[in-house]
């Protein structure tokens, strides 16, 4: 079964009307549902994530988040222990120390790597740097006709 890693910033556009990439995002994150595609992420991104619906859409639009996540079995959670926040920092931030990475991208990355996932759901180009798959993929801007 092939593996997709959900990250915050294009799952919160992909449930956002607002956000200015939410139809191709939406469009993505549907397709990878029905695609059934393994979705995995951290503790640390559905925090993120709860974190930023709660503050634009209210506390019961949060915790409906967190409902929805916890009750599909599409979607795998992976717990964030001291091993893998570890690994993060040294596999990561110290390696890549001139990228401004952030901590949750590091773990997301390792989890990545220990878990074989090539691709990730993210309007996050340091997942790119990283070496992974984005997904949706950048959308090319056509030439200007002359």
């Amino acid at each position: 079964m092939n593996a997709v890693f959900l990250d915050t910033s294009a799952w919160l556009a992909s449930v956002d009307p607002r956000q200015a990439q939410h139809a191709d995002a939406q469009e993505e994150r549907l397709a990878l549902v029905a695609s059934g595609d393994r979705l995995v992420t951290t503790h640390l991104v559905v925090a993120e994530l709860h974190a930023m619906v709660t503050r634009d859409r209210g506390p019961r639009a949060g915790l409906q988040l967190l409902d929805e996540i916890d009750a599909d079995p599409r979607y795998t959670v992976l717990a964030v222990d001291l091993g893998l926040h570890e690994a993060a920092v040294d596999h990561w931030l110290r390696v890549f120390r001139d990228q401004p990475f952030s901590l949750c991208d590091a773990v997301s990355f390792e989890v990545m790597r220990r878990e074989h996932i090539a691709r990730a759901f993210t309007l996050d180009q340091h997942f790119a740097v990283a070496g992974y798959e984005v997904l949706p993929a950048p959308r090319r801007r056509a030439a200007p006709r002359r």
